[in-house]
């Protein structure tokens, strides 16, 4: 009997049990919460899922949420598609809406939040002039690098690139590499005049 027909024959019933075992899991994590994790998504344990002042989260499939990754609703709804990973210390809050696309990898340490403060001009206390919150569309297959800031009201359309330690505060454009503090458009692979492959 050969290594790949024993894994061939083992594989599915193995994975089937993981999913069991995840779907239990996650049920007892998340009891009384509106969290829905896929059973073939893994959630560290010591990452930080939570819906603080209702909002819901969802967590699509093949997913991975690594440690210290931090998911908080805040109010607010947080959709992530399929095949999408958030690395260590990424924080994402849900205040007016975060819906992440497919294949979406984000690196550690990157902050996506969908809410900002409004600075009265009457002297009113910051934290007592009310918030905004329009909300942030990520599409699929994008990348966004390490230490980047995603800020409230952007539309990050799909197959785009986020530069590490960027400040994004528009909207980015499919196809498009964007870096910098603000973001600003480093090239298009669909535009030649922006330096990127006809």
């Amino acid at each position: 009997m050969s290594l790949r027909f024993v894994k061939e024959l083992l594989l599915p019933p193995l994975e089937s049990a993981r999913r069991m075992f995840r779907t239990c899991l996650y049920r007892v994590r998340f009891a009384g919460r509106d969290v829905k994790i896929d059973p073939s998504s893994r959630v560290a344990w010591r990452s930080v899922i939570r819906t603080c002042g209702g909002g819901s989260i969802s967590i699509g499939r093949s997913c991975e949420i690594h440690p210290f990754a931090m998911i908080l609703t805040y109010g607010g709804h947080i959709a992530i598609g399929d095949n999408c990973s958030a690395n260590p210390f990424v924080i994402v809050y849900g205040h007016g809406g975060v819906n992440i696309g497919n294949g979406v990898r984000i690196a550690a340490h990157t902050v996506i939040i969908p809410a900002n403060h409004n600075a009265a001009a009457d002297g009113t206390p910051l934290y007592q002039s009310g918030m905004s919150a329009k909300g942030i569309v990520i599409g699929n297959d994008v990348w966004i690098g390490a230490g980047a800031r995603i800020l409230d009201g952007v539309r990050i359309d799909n197959n785009a690139v986020v530069g590490a330690g960027s400040v994004v505060t528009r909207p980015v454009p499919a196809y498009a590499t964007v870096a910098g503090v603000p973001a600003r458009l480093i090239r298009n692979s669909r535009d030649p005049n922006t330096g990127g492959p006809g």
